[in-house]
């Protein structure tokens, strides 16, 4: 009974019950690190349910499960409509791409900056011959796009059974006491999801921003396949910083095909001024919306991690600040002094 009491005054500390909540917390998510995936795919589909599904609800009054089988039925339909509307288009694209690409690789290696370059870079001729080996790393990396796909699967299973528990599950969530290890660790992971979520809303609208200034220039040169091209814009668009050279990287092959070098001039251009309106003006602004930091301090702090974890880092450094931010203000709420109370002047005698 002592030892308990122990504990108890132990945790009573504010000092200690911090730093064994941080600690614990930050063991967590190193031991979970590898689900990083499933935790995006998780909270992006529980936020899209409750706003559709949980929208029909409210509005007309359903229950949940009816509310969930129509949003889910239209999305089905939609994405099969898609997959059916673009998969002759991709298919041709490629098979397009496969055929001329070797000959226009050719005709790139005849022309004579090509051939100024080769004086410069002797070894130019074995860097264009290994160029065919690259198709053996993207065999390899569909193992990884299988585990994303699974990854995804089982985030909408979760959000599925999230969406149908929320009641019970708050009905336990509000029973915490807050000042225990388990409410603190509670809220911590719900700071976690929210800054998830916002950083899928901030690259929604970063995608969308790409794919609408890109649209008038593919639309300007004659490229083909326009729809299948805005749809590679926007899915690499929602990915942090370097997505848009992803597609850039493609349009610019694609733009070499219809307009030659003047092509890959417009595109090269057209990659550099995005990469640089995401990076030093709709991240930092759109982040600072939820960050009270300067936006040269999320700058910085993407630099730094993207040093430290590499391509991770894009993707940790607003939640790692968003966390931080709302720790901070929490310990800061804790630490305030009480509300005085409003002195009453005695009764006139």
């Amino acid at each position: 009974m002592a030892s308990v009491d122990r504990i108890a005054d132990f945790f009573a500390e504010k000092t200690a019950r911090r730093g064994v909540a941080l600690l614990v917390f930050l063991g967590l998510l190193f031991a979970f690190r590898h689900l990083a995936v499933l935790l995006v795919f998780f909270v992006s589909f529980e936020r899209a349910l409750f706003f559709t599904a949980g929208f029909l609800s409210r509005r007309f009054k359903w229950k949940r499960l009816p509310a969930l089988l129509l949003v889910l039925l239209v999305a089905a339909l939609g994405l099969t409509l898609a997959g059916w509307i673009s998969a002759g288009r991709l298919a041709k694209l490629v098979v397009e791409t496969r055929e001329t690409l070797p000959q226009r690789i050719a005709t790139m290696r005849e022309h004579p900056w090509y051939a100024a370059l080769q004086e410069h870079l002797p070894d130019s001729d074995d860097l264009a011959k290994s160029a065919e080996h690259y198709a053996q790393d993207v065999a390899k990396s569909a193992a990884a796009i299988g585990r994303v796909f699974l990854s995804a699967l089982i985030g909408l299973i979760l959000a599925i059974v999230y969406f149908l528990d929320e009641e019970r599950i708050r009905a336990f969530r509000d029973r915490l006491s807050p000042r225990t290890l388990f409410g603190t660790l509670v809220r911590w992971g719900e700071h976690l999801a929210e800054s998830v979520s916002l950083t899928v809303q901030v690259q929604l609208v970063v995608a969308g921003c790409n794919a609408v200034l890109t649209l008038p220039v593919l639309l300007l040169l004659g490229v083909p396949h326009v729809p299948a091209l805005m749809l590679l814009i926007f899915v690499s668009g929602l990915i942090p910083v370097v997505g848009n050279l992803i597609s850039g990287a493609v349009l610019v092959v694609l733009a070499y095909q219809v307009k030659g070098w003047f092509g890959v001039g417009l595109f090269v251009g057209l990659t550099f001024v995005l990469h640089k309106i995401e990076s030093y003006y709709l991240n930092p602004r759109l982040t600072a919306r939820h960050v009270a930091l300067p936006g040269f301090v999320l700058i910085l702090s993407l630099i730094a991690w993207e040093h430290l974890l590499g391509f991770a880092g894009l993707f940790v450094s607003f939640p790692v600040l968003f966390l931080v931010g709302k720790i901070r203000s929490e310990f800061q709420e804790e630490d305030a002094p009480p509300p005085a109370e409003p002195v009453t002047a005695p009764p006139a005698g």
